[in-house]
């Protein structure tokens, strides 16, 4: 199976990790993650960054299954039924 990501070739507006594809010469390449300072890549391949995704949307790319069974915590209050609990501070 293939995924298709929604590669963006212009440099990112945001300061961060994303997962990247990077051109290591003629006929070779790379994935990768790399860190955007805001003026340039971070990189631990040297090479040419030829598109990138955000994290979040490379993760909602993928169906992950989390490691390990999902434990329900419940503190054993009942929800309030105008959820104004929600917004009051303890």
């Amino acid at each position: 199976m293939s995924i298709e990501l929604n590669w963006q070739k212009k440099l990112p507006s945001l300061v961060g990790l994303y997962f990247v594809a990077i051109k290591l010469g003629p006929v070779a390449g790379v994935y990768d993650f790399a860190q955007w300072n805001g003026t340039e890549w971070e990189l631990q391949t040297e090479g040419e960054v030829m598109g990138y995704v955000d994290i979040q949307e490379f993760k909602n790319s993928l169906d992950i299954k989390w490691p390990g069974e999902l434990v329900r915590v419940n503190s054993g209050q009942k929800p309030s039924k105008d959820n104004s609990e929600l917004w009051s501070e303890y």
